[in-house]
């Protein structure tokens, strides 16, 4: 029921500022996120990019040292939700304002944050900077969690050697202390070719096409295995082709508990 200079003034005790200085805030508040010019708009009269823009300028407008984001553009269509968010972040941080940010989109986690902080059942399973998360995971549940990730069965012996379905790092070891678990390899890791000597054969059996990449499926000739891996770029490949398929990223060896 209030305009949008009633709403950015709405946390501003009236004892501590003058009408003048109220003012002013709302005035600065709506150039720091772009709707100068918007006083009198009622919320029903906005977007929805804009009811959470004024939003933030009634937080910040009280000058706060943490603001709470719960699940701020979960409403939004996705190119104003890529907008808005980094121009919530920007805002923030030029501001100093430190921000939690609560979100279910792991994109929007890994982009928008200095430190990400994974929960499960209530509790920290991971917390560092998003590089650490993504590439460095804990376990390959938390490694699901963070992004599109291959686990696959691996074997692994005293002495670092591992032997997994699409490469054999050391398979000729004869140590005889082994280990059984899991390697988790993110599917950019994954090299396919046609006509090349080196990797393991496959067929490819899927081929999901998004413009800037695209995920392929890869059936392993000798196994059951699917192996998804991501493509940038222009590509050459369609279903059904005979491909090679080959690890090319760190291996993240996790034993069975």
């Amino acid at each position: 029921h209030l305009n949008v200079a009633k709403n950015i003034a709405f946390g501003l005790d009236r004892k501590e500022f003058s009408a003048e200085q109220i003012r002013t805030t709302v005035s600065e508040m709506l150039a720091l996120i772009g709707m100068s010019g918007f006083e009198n708009q009622m919320p029903t009269e906005l977007s929805g990019g804009q009811q959470t823009r004024v939003a933030l300028a009634r937080a910040l407008a009280v000058k706060p040292k943490l603001v709470l984001l719960d699940e701020p553009f979960s409403a939004l269509d996705a190119e104003l939700r890529n907008e808005l968010r980094s121009d919530v972040v920007a805002l923030l941080r030029s501001q100093g304002t430190t921000a939690i940010l609560v979100t279910h989109d792991r994109e929007e986690a890994l982009v928008s944050s200095d430190k990400v902080v994974l929960m499960r059942d209530g509790k920290i399973a991971q917390y560092g900077s998003p590089e650490e998360v993504y590439e460095s995971p804990i376990s390959p549940s938390v490694a699901a969690s963070t992004g599109d990730a291959l686990i696959l069965d691996a074997e692994q012996s005293a002495d670092g050697s591992t032997r997994y379905a699409i490469a054999s790092d050391g398979s000729t070891s004869q140590t005889a202390m082994k280990s059984n678990g899991y390697i988790v390899i993110r599917p950019e890791e994954i090299l396919v070719s046609k006509g090349s000597s080196n990797g393991v054969s496959g067929t490819l059996i899927q081929l999901d096409y998004y413009g800037h990449d695209a995920m392929l499926v890869v059936k392993l000739a000798d196994s059951s295995e699917l192996i998804r891996a991501r493509v940038a770029g222009p590509m050459d490949f369609e279903v059904g082709d005979i491909v090679k398929v080959e690890h090319r990223g760190p291996i993240r060896f996790f034993a069975n508990s």
